[in-house]
């Protein structure tokens, strides 16, 4: 990164990236042929989110632009796409070789998933069409046409570099989950830590062309640890969407997909135990700690007036 860059335009750069995402992806999703477009758009909207709140105060955006009324459409992105996993999930399920009575009664739950889907996305499309929505792109697309800094935001982004990492990372380690004793009893703590693992993810993955490589390792260790909870969420999910519509137990009425899933919640549990363990260590810590309070590191090229 030759000559300096300040803060300002670091985080406009990346602002229009995630909105040039965000309406290039916006018609894959309206067609829904392919859950991927869909998948990217609850991305760039996460990571704009968290853009917001690592460098808004070096920006000065329209009123209307703030992480919570992003958080609006998240939410509605995050449905429909939790309700394909599941669907996805149980379709996996029905695939692979199970008694026939179990497979008659699995079936009406797909069915009120896919259902239940088909609404979510009616009002998805809703909200995408929606004039708040529309506007909110209008607003952005207006200011990256004439981008307002604050005094923080003339500044060289990179004696900023901690300050950029402390709002998703300060506080992670003293998350309840990392101590968590049972998937079930703590699923809530567990749910609550993979969001503020995510946020970290995108936050660095936010920061990479001003820390480099040095992310690297962190961004897919994060991301290891989501997926991993992730995973034992969606069983979780799935099971009790199942259950909903029994009648009995699900180690009765389904022994051998509770079998099943059983086995697999297991294993996400000890690979996550694994990963909490080296996470909330001594070493692990320090870690951590090292990352969060770590600058540019680097020889300061002299000022570049043209790249500011």
């Amino acid at each position: 990164m030759a000559g300096v860059t300040s803060a300002g335009a670091y985080a406009t750069g990346l602002l229009a990236e995630h909105l040039k995402a965000i309406v290039s992806l916006q018609s894959g999703v309206l067609k829904d042929q392919d859950p991927e477009p869909l998948h990217q758009l609850r991305v760039r909207f996460r990571r704009l989110g968290t853009l917001l709140l690592q460098f808004g105060p070096a920006l000065r955006l329209p009123e209307r632009v703030t992480e919570q009324t992003l958080a609006k459409t998240g939410r509605r992105l995050g449905l429909v796409r939790d309700l394909d996993v599941l669907s996805g999930q149980l379709q996996h399920q029905l695939g692979l070789p199970l008694p026939a009575e179990e497979l008659s009664r699995l079936k009406p739950v797909l069915k009120t998933l896919l259902r239940s889907r088909k609404q979510a996305f009616a009002e998805l499309v809703e909200e995408l069409r929606s004039r708040r929505y529309l506007r909110l792109l209008s607003e952005l697309q207006a200011w990256l046409r004439q981008p307002a800094w604050t005094a923080l935001g003339e500044e060289d982004a990179r004696d900023w570099l901690v300050e950029w990492k402390t709002p998703v990372l300060a506080g992670l380690l003293s998350q309840p989950g990392w101590r968590a004793s049972d998937p079930d009893r703590d699923r809530t703590c567990l749910h609550d830590l993979r969001k503020k693992i995510k946020r970290a993810r995108y936050g660095l993955a936010n920061l990479k062309e001003l820390a480099g490589d040095s992310l690297g390792t962190w961004m897919e260790r994060f991301k290891a640890q989501q997926e991993t909870l992730g995973g034992l969420n969606d069983l979780q999910v799935l099971e009790q969407a199942i259950e909903e519509q029994l009648v009995g137990d699900l180690a009765q009425a389904l022994p051998e997909l509770n079998l099943r899933l059983q086995q697999q919640k297991r294993l996400l549990w000890q690979q996550w135990q694994g990963q909490a363990s080296l996470m909330v260590s001594e070493p692990g810590r320090s870690e951590l700690h090292g990352l969060l309070s770590r600058g540019w590191i680097g020889p300061k090229p002299p000022p570049n007036r043209a790249n500011t």
